[in-house]
């Protein structure tokens, strides 16, 4: 898939995972993104996120958690395979190039509006020492 960039916002839907793959460290995630449209109709698809190396620094760093919300920019990637019962399958995924974790800014007040719900600050691997 040339030219195959893609960058979305969601929610984590679980705890990522950490692992070392030949000697490399990797983190993977699956984020749940909606998407409103027309008559205020609200779809939602998952995609699954790699992230590697300082990626995967970052989001020890940060303690990405189920429930954070993030942007993720990067390679969509399409894997086929054959389950068990012999149906030919098809997932996609993103191999990311950046991503952020989203935090609502702090309020001293304590008053929340629906502004405020929304604007979100972003924290990136810049932000971060490894």
């Amino acid at each position: 898939m040339a030219n195959s960039f893609i960058m979305v916002k969601g929610n984590l839907t679980r705890d990522p995972e950490y692992k070392n793959v030949a000697g490399k460290e990797l983190v993977s995630f699956r984020v749940a993104v909606n998407e409103t449209f027309g008559s205020g109709k609200e779809e939602t698809f998952y995609i699954d996120v790699d992230a590697w190396e300082g990626n995967a620094k970052y989001a020890q760093a940060v303690v990405l958690a189920k429930g954070d919300r993030v942007t993720v920019d990067g390679r969509l990637r399409q894997r086929d395979w054959t389950d068990k019962n012999g149906v030919a399958r098809v997932s996609y995924s993103i191999t990311s190039n950046t991503f952020s974790k989203l935090v609502k800014p702090a309020r001293s007040n304590g008053a929340t509006s629906r502004e405020d719900s929304e604007e979100l600050v972003s924290v990136s691997t810049e932000d971060v020492e490894f």
